[in-house]
């Protein structure tokens, strides 16, 4: 009798495994088709910083600014030129008042060392804010001209350009390999998910 209700038994349980397993497999599968396909593109970052408008109307701001303090600074040189070329007529006829000159003349060239350091650091600090300027401009482009061609990564290809060698003193040249080849996130790109050219164009034509 046992032996009767553990064969009739027996077809009810393998439908059920083959039900499960049916089942599995079908929802596997759905999952397996619905999973959406991941659109990657690259940029050549170095290129684009190379031609965008934006980067070389900045460099041409910095450069007005950096030309302001190259006239300032040799004015401020050629008063102090001057003021030694009056201590040197003065030397034989009024040594004290060349002296009193030539004192003047080491305040002005300690004046002008601290007004030479703090517009080096101003000077540097405009430079970083550009260079900030530009990625932002490079990020909130590139993150629109993703969204409308339906793009889910940008990545920027650094598998461009060779490893090189540098005559630094204190690096060796096997650590200057090392280090650059370490520091490179990407093998290969194919050119066809290259969209440097595109992002340039969306750039200089719609501008930050």
């Amino acid at each position: 009798m046992q032996n009767a209700r553990r064969a009739s038994s027996l077809p009810i349980a393998f439908a059920l495994a083959v039900a499960i397993v049916l089942v599995g497999h079908d929802a596997f599968g759905n999952r397996h088709l619905s999973a959406p396909t991941t659109k990657v593109a690259t940029i050549d970052l170095s290129r684009v910083f190379e031609r965008i408008n934006v980067n070389a109307s900045l460099e041409i701001q910095l450069n007005a600014i950096t030309d302001q303090l190259n006239t300032e600074a040799e004015s401020r040189t050629e008063a102090i030129n001057q003021e030694l070329r009056k201590a040197v007529e003065l030397d034989k006829t009024d040594p004290d008042g060349a002296q009193d000159i030539r004192d003047r003349v080491a305040l002005m060239k300690l004046e002008l060392e601290e007004w030479g350091s703090l517009k080096q650091l101003e000077l540097d600090r405009e430079r970083a804010l550009m260079w900030k300027s530009i990625y932002m401009s490079i990020r909130k482009q590139t993150t629109n001209l993703a969204e409308a061609e339906g793009w889910d990564i940008v990545l920027v290809n650094d598998s461009l350009g060779e490893v090189k060698l540098g005559n630094e003193m204190n690096v060796s040249r096997e650590q200057q390999v090392i280090s650059q080849i370490l520091n490179r996130r990407m093998i290969y790109a194919s050119t066809a998910t290259d969209i440097t050219e595109q992002l340039i164009v969306r750039i200089n034509n719609l501008g930050p």
